[in-house]
């Protein structure tokens, strides 16, 4: 078994499962997780381009907060960067100035993404982690493998050369330090509104027995935040509604085509539901059913429901009355609930709601990474904050390319 960590400044993972799959093949990768925010990819021998016997696995995490220096905290990626900083810094390096460019990488890192290898990372296992280190302009820490046959530790470019191993060589004469713009435009001194939002629901999770990271940011506040229309959230949860009967087996996916064909709401459908409805499989069905949290967080948001409830408690759609809820069958129309969807709650509610689901999202994520109990259910969180997360324009991503970053 061989291992090694591609350490990127990058922090969209879609961007791996894209590259995996055109490398290996959709049907060769087992994804276990959600496409837009998986938690661990499996190509196994017999795969196309795969040899007999071999099997890659990929994981990956993150800093709880995104960003480009070392601010020391209890963030286990963080923690473990400013080791490597420590170890990189003591390495009697050849190339001093190098060695500074390295450092200066370690300081951009954001995201780990662990390699395994049984039984080694072979010819065709090279070139698909080599092209992953392209994609996220990567550099790798490892030691005694085939991807650059080496029995040293050490640290290299995304090239395969040698920035420096434990005995001060190199053989690699520069290294770029790309940092992302957007971190720069970060609102340096966040509002009294934003930040009074923050400790509130940091109590309101302590006093539920969730501990969250004080660390993170305030999200932004009433200023800088534009929701979603009523219209396209009422449109929204009208697809969703509709692909949601598909997802628990109630009609086939020809019906609810033909359903949102009928009344206009095919081009209100994403790529993703479309590919979904052409071809039902069973994993995809699964995933979909979680989408009830989103048509939860949909309708309150347009006032269809009178709260969110429990954080740890599934919704029950069936609470929702008949007139509230946008389809009730293939003979039905959804012309009633659209036209009666003109007023969306105030932004200080749902930025509310936001905030307490992006620290609850968080502690998940943070008790996963440890091999922890989540202290709420992670499924209904990561909806709820994903549904939210829209609702708010978080980086003004369209459905299907929301992330929910912690």
């Amino acid at each position: 078994m061989e291992n090694c960590t591609l350490y990127t400044h990058d922090t969209d993972m879609k961007k791996v499962l894209t590259r995996i799959r055109a490398h290996f093949g959709e049907q060769a990768v087992k994804v276990t997780g959600r496409d837009h925010h998986w938690e661990q990819l499996t190509i196994t021998s017999g795969k196309k381009l795969l040899r007999k016997g071999n099997t890659l696995t990929i994981t990956w995490r993150q800093r709880a907060m995104p960003g480009y220096q070392l601010v020391r905290n209890d963030d286990p990626v963080i923690i473990n960067l400013l080791g490597m900083y420590a170890f990189v810094q003591q390495l009697p390096a050849e190339n001093t100035m190098l060695q500074e460019r390295l450092l200066a990488k370690v300081a951009t890192i954001n995201t780990e993404v662990l390699l395994l290898a049984e039984p080694s990372f072979n010819g065709d296992l090279r070139a698909a982690v080599m092209e992953l280190a392209q994609e996220l302009d990567g550099i790798f820490f490892c030691e005694k493998n085939f991807i650059f046959n080496t029995d040293v530790q050490g640290f290299w470019d995304k090239t395969g050369a040698l920035l420096l191993d434990v005995n001060g060589h190199s053989t690699a004469t520069n290294l770029t330090v790309n940092i992302d713009a957007t971190y720069f435009d970060r609102q340096e001194t966040p509002s009294d509104t934003a930040n009074n939002r923050k400790q509130r629901n940091i109590q309101l999770l302590k006093d539920m027995n969730v501990i969250t990271s004080v660390n993170l940011p305030v999200i932004s506040d009433e200023s800088q935040t534009t929701l979603r229309s009523a219209t396209a959230v009422a449109n929204r949860v009208a697809v969703l509604a509709a692909v949601n009967t598909v997802a628990f087996g109630y009609l086939d996916g020809p019906a609810v085509i033909s359903y949102l064909q009928q009344h206009r709401l095919w081009e209100e459908t994403t790529a993703a539901e479309k590919a979904f409805l052409h071809d039902p499989q069973e994993d995809q069905r699964t995933k979909e059913t979680w989408k009830c949290e989103d048509i939860w967080v949909l309708l309150w948001a347009l006032k269809k429901v009178p709260s969110l409830g429990e954080m740890d408690a599934l919704c029950n759609l069936d609470m929702v009355p008949e007139e509230a809820f946008p389809f009730k069958g293939p003979g039905s129309s959804p012309a009633a609930f659209l036209a009666a969807a003109t007023e969306i709650r105030n932004p200080t509610e749902i930025l509310d709601a936001n905030d307490l689901y992006y620290r609850a999202n968080w502690a998940c994520v943070d008790a996963r990474i440890k091999g922890e109990k989540e202290p709420l259910h992670p499924g209904i969180v990561y909806e709820r904050h994903y549904a939210l997360n829209w609702l708010i324009n978080y980086r003004n991503q369209p459905w299907d390319e929301v992330r929910t970053d912690t």
